[in-house]
């Protein structure tokens, strides 16, 4: 009896197994193999398509001298201080505002909602063309007679252009941010305003002392997500700028990319990506340990 009773439990443990072993072996086939060719690739000196050769660590070795890496990371620092405050700031701003909203609620969330719905080629091409000083938005600021916005090249004057795109990206992004913000407070107990209002709290005390620790989980879900994909970013800055002009909008992406695809360097922009991983995990733990220091996460 003893021994059926344990063959028994045994099956129920492995059954829940069998279910997630087919996406077990998808998830290895797509990612966790790809990913550790990358690691294993970052070791060639390949091209994409011949023999490759084994060069060892000269690959990082070049990384850690080319000035254009270096470039490519201080950008993309300069990308992530801007997603870290500007879309968080005024998602959440916007989401208290509509939160007290009775009736139109729904309208202003679908209105804000929208850019972020719209695909990144699509919105990417519409804005380069709003930012051509020929027939973009620079002939609107002539007819109203502003002549520094009216010769500024947004995407052609290398101190801005990184923020020109940035400013796209945003536009798209902080809606998302915003539903996101609006959705968990609106799960935040009301009765916790109550007793604030009950004990003489006003608008900015309920904020500080209920609103914000109420989703402190979605704030720190939102700074991982937003810390991690600025380090990704591709799509409009591919798109808008191709990393130009001089290099002024190079991220690490298009640049693995153009080493990939463009000078048929394979191996080096496998050790390129290997680069963005760590960074991109060592900026996860970091943010981790701030926020739990912070109280914005369970330890």
């Amino acid at each position: 009896m003893r021994e059926g009773k344990s063959t028994g439990i045994k099956k129920r443990h492995i059954i829940p197994y069998l279910f997630i072993l087919p996406a077990f072996i998808i998830h290895m086939c797509i990612v966790t193999g790809p990913a550790l060719s990358t690691l294993v690739m970052s070791l060639f000196d390949w091209n994409g398509l011949g023999n490759a050769k084994f060069i060892g660590l000269n690959n990082f070795k070049e990384i850690f001298q080319d000035p254009l890496v270096k470039m490519s990371l201080i950008h993309n620092v300069e990308w992530l201080l801007v997603f870290i405050t500007v879309p968080l700031f005024l998602g959440f701003v916007i989401a208290i505002l509509v939160s007290q909203l009775k009736k139109s609620q729904m309208f202003f969330r679908t209105i804000y909602f929208v850019p972020y719905v719209i695909s990144a080629a699509v919105a990417g091409k519409i804005w380069t063309a709003y930012m051509n000083p020929y027939y973009g938005l620079n002939q609107v600021f002539a007819n109203l007679g502003w002549t520094k916005l009216a010769n500024t090249l947004w995407l052609g004057n290398p101190k801005i252009a990184l923020f020109a795109v940035a400013f796209v990206d945003n536009w798209h992004w902080w809606g998302f941010v915003m539903v996101l913000f609006l959705g968990a407070l609106q799960q935040v107990d009301p009765a916790l305003y109550e007793a604030a209002k009950v004990d003489g709290a006003n608008r900015f005390q309920e904020l500080l002392h209920v609103s914000i620790p109420g989703i402190r989980q979605t704030i720190a879900f939102v700074l991982i997500m937003t810390i991690i994909w600025s380090f990704l970013t591709f799509d409009y800055v591919y798109i808008m700028t191709n990393g130009g002009p001089a290099n002024s909008t190079e991220i690490m992406s298009t640049y693995i990319y153009k080493n990939a695809f463009v000078k048929y360097r394979a191996g080096y922009a496998n050790a390129l990506c290997v680069i963005q991983t760590g960074v991109c995990i060592l900026l996860y733990f970091l943010q981790r340990y701030i926020s739990k220091k912070g109280g914005m996460e369970d330890e």
